[in-house]
Formats: structure tokens, C-alpha cells, sequence
């Protein structure tokens, strides 16, 4: 169930001494019925012939926004959590935070799966690959499919701007084909791989109960 109205005329704002609208927007008081806490819908307002106030059917803005979660079948809690932070940042529209972190979650996939995210200079010292050699590493050792990983650009050059230069401003498209890549690679990397581990049970179980029903 969604959030409830209080009275009207008790909480919404802003009204002059008289009752009257003041602006172009009203503000009203919802207290939610499932957790009890406030929330504020801004509406557009206007007053008609007959001084009466009247409001959009829909709100224009809640207040705060809500941050959601996205929803992840058979992966590690580390990284759902933090996954969501990126989704979270995007359904407050905080587009630049999405971006850099989900850049953040991809990298330390890529960390935790390849064989080797180092490289090895001239000089026998040691350095962190960078993320397109990550992500082709990925890809080349089958973590993720070539399709997959041919279109890794996205990801990388979208959060490369964010992350060497904060002020580069990010759409609402380009933050939400980074988080999608970022969900297809979690499901490739960890939801696909326990549903064939669990297809892979499956069809041991059956072999097994036909070898038993055989030799009875």
C-alpha cells in the first residue's frame, strides 16, 4: 500500500492566513502506511474562478526521493550491497555517484575473477592493469561472453570521465546504460553460474536414480 493523506488543510503549504495558495506548487504531508514516516508530495497548484485550490493528480516530486534497491538472484552479499549503492544513487537521480560506483563494482569483479589483474614491467615491478585490460582479460578467459565484453566500453568510458575529472556531467541515458552493462555482468559472472551449478546437481540426481532403479 502506498502513503495515506493527513488533512488537507492542517498539512499542506504554503497557504496564506486566509487558506490561500501561495505559488505555483503545493505541498501535502503523507504519512506512509507501512513504516509510519512522513513523506511530502510537491504538486503543481493553481486557483480556480471560484478561489478554490486545485492541485496536478500526480505529484511533480516526493520528498525525499526514494532510494531502491535492485534486485539480485544467487550473488555473493558483498556484491549486492555494493551494487545497490549504484542503483540507489541513480533512482535518487544522482547520476555522477551511479557511474562511479558501479565503475568501482565492475573493477572489483574483475579483481576478484581474473587470473591475474597485475602486470609486470621491464623492471620486474609490479602494476595494477587498468580496466579495459581487466575487462578484456574477462572476456578472454570466459568469465564474461565476447558480446558481452566487446561492448565493455560503455562501462569504462562513461565512468573513466567521472572518475578523472568529478564535474563531467553524466545523463540519465548514459547512467542507466552503465548500470545496465554492470547487471548483465553480474548476471553472466554469478547468477548463470549458480543456476548451472544447480541444473548440474539436478541431472546428477536423475542419472543416480536411474542407475539405482536399474540395478533393483
Amino acid at each position: 500500500m502506498g502513503p495515506y493523506r493527513l488533512n488537507s488543510e492542517d498539512f499542506a503549504f504554503p497557504l496564506t492566513s486566509d487558506g490561500e495558495l501561495q505559488g505555483k506548487h503545493l505541498y501535502i504531508i503523507y504519512v506512509c502506511d507501512n513504516c509510519g514516516y512522513p513523506n511530502i508530495a510537491k504538486y503543481t497548484a493553481y486557483t480556480d474562478k471560484w478561489r478554490t485550490i486545485r492541485h496536478s493528480a500526480e505529484p511533480v516530486e516526493w520528498i525525499p526521493l526514494r532510494a531502491e534497491d535492485h534486485t539480485f538472484v544467487d550473488v555473493p552479499k558483498r556484491v549486492v550491497s555494493a551494487a545497490n549503492e549504484a542503483f540507489r544513487c541513480f533512482s535518487i537521480q544522482a547520476y555522477r555517484a551511479s557511474v562511479i560506483m558501479a565503475r568501482s563494482v565492475l573493477e572489483g569483479i574483475a579483481n576478484k575473477k581474473i587470473s591475474e589483474p597485475y602486470k609486470t614491467d621491464a623492471k620486474g615491478k609490479r602494476h595494477d592493469k587498468d580496466l579495459k585490460e581487466k575487462i578484456k582479460d574477462m572476456k578472454e578467459e570466459g568469465i564474461i561472453s565476447k558480446k558481452l565484453g566487446d561492448k565493455a566500453s560503455v562501462i569504462k568510458d562513461i565512468g573513466n570521465g567521472s572518475t578523472h575529472n568529478i564535474f563531467h556531467e553524466i545523463s540519465k541515458d548514459d547512467a542507466s546504460a552503465t548500470l545496465g552493462f554492470l547487471d548483465l555482468v553480474i548476471q553472466e559472472v554469478y547468477t548463470q553460474e549458480a543456476q548451472l551449478k544447480k541444473l548440474g546437481k539436478t541431472s546428477d540426481e536423475i542419472k543416480r536414480e536411474k542407475e539405482e532403479s536399474r540395478k533393483q
